[in-house]
């Protein structure tokens, strides 16, 4: 257990606050928290920059959090646990000056889902330096990312997140959080296993490389458009190509407005990626399948905020069909691998890192697959 912390806190330790005593193992300073009561609950304390639009992940941020761990929708367990979710915002409260208060999640607002979490607005950074932290106001040097929402050009700093049992131990420490389905993962597969709830036990040696030529694996389809009990399999259907992308979470990364400017250059995210697959005109006569581990009422939610037409949903609960295709990071989540398979089950295309440069090319390779079949 010790190992996997150090080996979490070594991964995630990025060089954005150095604050002292706020590592893995010590005790958070609860108390130092001004009008937040004390709990006994497992609690994820997330130190941001901002909450307002400005805030291109915040949105994204808070509505992941909220289904995760608010309402507990990571977890088929019927034993619910009971995580605390706090906010501690480095600026004033911005959405109170709107004069329109109701926001929907939606491509053009930055909606934050905060029932049943605990915000506090630390604008002189009272909070920040009681605890040892540097206030982002006052930081010079941090991780930070551009956006081209705005016209000047906003910089973001990361959030910082940390996991502190029931105890105020903390657990886990991440200094690049903006709701990156690659750091919501591991999370989520850290309070799993802290509370014994829904752990699952990974097979590394199933975990196949897969070229082009290969007959691909088949599986049962699950998800949210499948009965709890179906049979029907992936290659049971040999009337069209299929599309298999598989991504690291449901509820990640920024939702694509458009799709006329692109860049190509970027990191690929977890809401763009399946976006692009759906949005591709030549997909609409192929079968196309987004696939993570998740459950089926997240992946509910996540289809409706994307507004997809076309892709479909799976579930990989226990990560089988991704060690199957080469997918899975033994961080817990899936790389963005992408299959294309024909009719007869052979792939005719294999990516294992998907990328905005890749994805910018991917219709004209389609095209040319599919021409090659006829």
């Amino acid at each position: 257990m010790s190992r996997f912390f150090v080996f979490i806190f070594s991964f995630f330790s990025f060089s954005f606050l150095n604050a002292q005593n706020l590592n893995i193992g010590a005790q958070f300073p609860m108390n130092k928290i001004e009008n937040l009561e004390q709990s006994s609950n497992l609690k994820i304390i997330v130190f941001t920059p901002s909450l307002y639009k400005t805030n291109t992940y915040a949105s994204m941020m808070t509505t992941s959090l909220n289904y995760y761990f608010v309402k507990n929708l990571a977890f088929t367990s019927q034993n619910l646990p009971k995580i605390d979710v706090i906010y501690i915002v480095n600026e004033d409260d911005k959405w109170s000056k709107e004069s329109n208060k109701i926001f929907t999640f939606n491509e053009s607002s930055n909606q934050n889902k905060l029932d049943g979490t605990k915000v506090i607005y630390d604008e002189s950074g009272k909070i920040y330096n009681a605890i040892g932290l540097k206030p982002f106001k006052q930081n010079s040097v941090s991780t930070i990312i551009p956006t081209n929402n705005f016209s000047n050009n906003v910089l973001v700093e990361s959030s910082v997140l940390f996991l502190v049992d029931q105890n105020n131990k903390i657990l886990m420490r991440d200094n690049d959080y903006r709701a990156q389905g690659e750091h919501l993962k591991p999370l989520e597969k850290l309070v799993k296993r802290v509370l014994k709830i829904d752990e699952i036990k990974i097979n590394f040696t199933k975990n196949n490389t897969l070229k082009v030529g290969d007959k691909a694996p088949d599986f049962i389809l699950n998800g949210p458009n499948y009965k709890t009990n179906s049979t029907e399999k992936f290659l049971d259907d040999k009337s069209t190509f299929k599309v298999l992308t598989f991504y690291p979470a449901a509820f990640s990364g920024q939702i694509l407005p458009d799709f006329t400017s692109i860049d190509t250059k970027a990191a690929m995210t977890c809401a763009a990626q399946i976006q692009l697959i759906d949005h591709n005109p030549l997909l609409k006569d192929v079968k196309s399948y987004a696939i993570s581990s998740s459950t089926n009422p997240l992946l509910e939610l996540w289809k409706s905020a994307l507004r997809t037409n076309n892709i479909m949903y799976l579930n990989d609960e226990n990560y089988t069909i991704s060690l199957m295709y080469n997918s899975y990071n033994r961080l817990g989540y899936n790389n963005r691998a992408t299959y294309v398979i024909d009719k007869n089950g052979i792939i005719v295309y294999a990516n294992p890192d998907l990328t905005f440069e890749d994805e910018a090319k991917f219709p004209v390779i389609l095209e040319k697959i599919i021409l090659n079949s006829k």
